[in-house]
């Protein structure tokens, strides 16, 4: 029985995939809500028939999942998909949102594939195709990670059963490693933490501004990053491997993201003492 109760509290304490549902049949909202009740580590967050206040509610929204009709009336599910994009660089909030579409028209899959949703099924559909495309949207969330960076969400705090607890803010892990069902948090190169969290689950814990998973065993913290080779990552003189390219997108495409063509030049001497020189041979000639 302690160990059960110890996974409902752990289950409990982690945190879930936010959906949201914007379907102008409310029957199809209702039924979407009760699938999502029944699935464990989500909870829909936001549901309307109103695909105009959807757009609204997209702006400030937090969420991982949006299960989208496409047949509506004024503003279609193919306008709202025209917008993502727009609408991912004014809310980090959805900037990787999966997006799950249900539609009673079988045209409409080819287009599907155009805005690249995570994956469509035709309605009526019944509780096994709604599960097939949650493990589809958790395995591309799992790439990225499922926290977001705010104000309330700067540490965590870790501690043996019954003793103090410590805080460790999450600016100080400069890389995780994963060690069996165990993961260890490196804060220098000489000193870890060892947390009885599976190296998964702690990925799921870090915000995924901040933080990107770069090898089957190891996670580093993107602001300690002070070089990149096509197999490792240096991070303030700690050597990480780096798994093969494309196996890791966020990361891939944080680099792609934040990389400029140049190199490093530097004069002989300081650009103030070259100067100074150079105003002294001026006033001799």
């Amino acid at each position: 029985m302690d160990r059960i109760e110890k996974m409902l509290k752990q289950e409990k304490r982690r945190k879930k995939i936010r959906a949201a549902i914007v379907d102008d049949d409310i029957d199809v909202v209702d039924t979407l809500k009760r699938y999502i009740e029944l699935s464990t580590g989500v909870e829909c967050v936001y549901a309307t028939t109103n695909p105009k206040e959807a757009l609204l509610a997209l702006r400030s929204l937090k969420l991982d999942v949006l299960f989208l009709d496409i047949e509506m009336p004024i503003i279609s599910g193919l306008d709202i998909l025209g917008q993502l994009a727009s609408l991912k660089r004014i809310n980090p909030g959805i900037a990787e949102l999966q997006v799950v579409v249900c539609s009673t028209n079988r045209e409409v899959g080819a287009k599907m594939f155009h805005y690249e949703v995570t994956d469509y099924f035709l309605k009526p559909f019944d509780r096994e195709r709604f599960y097939n495309a949650m493990d589809k949207v958790i395995s591309k969330l799992k790439k990225y990670g499922l926290n977001d960076l705010d104000e309330e969400n700067k540490c965590f705090f870790f501690g043996a059963r019954g003793m103090e607890k410590q805080r460790l803010n999450y600016d100080e892990i400069i890389y995780i490693e994963a060690k069996n069902d165990q993961t260890w948090i490196w804060t220098n190169e000489k000193t870890y933490i060892e947390v009885n969290e599976t190296f998964g689950d702690m990925i799921l814990w870090l915000p995924k501004a901040n933080f990107a998973q770069v090898h089957r065993s190891f996670a580093v913290s993107l602001r300690h990053i002070t070089a990149i080779t096509p197999k490792h990552v240096s991070l303030s003189g700690i050597e990480i491997k780096r798994g093969e390219k494309g196996k890791y997108p966020y990361f891939d495409q944080w680099i792609e993201d934040n990389t400029i063509t140049g190199k490093l030049n530097s004069y002989g001497i300081g650009r103030a003492h070259r100067q100074e020189s150079e105003s002294k041979k001026l006033e001799n000639s």
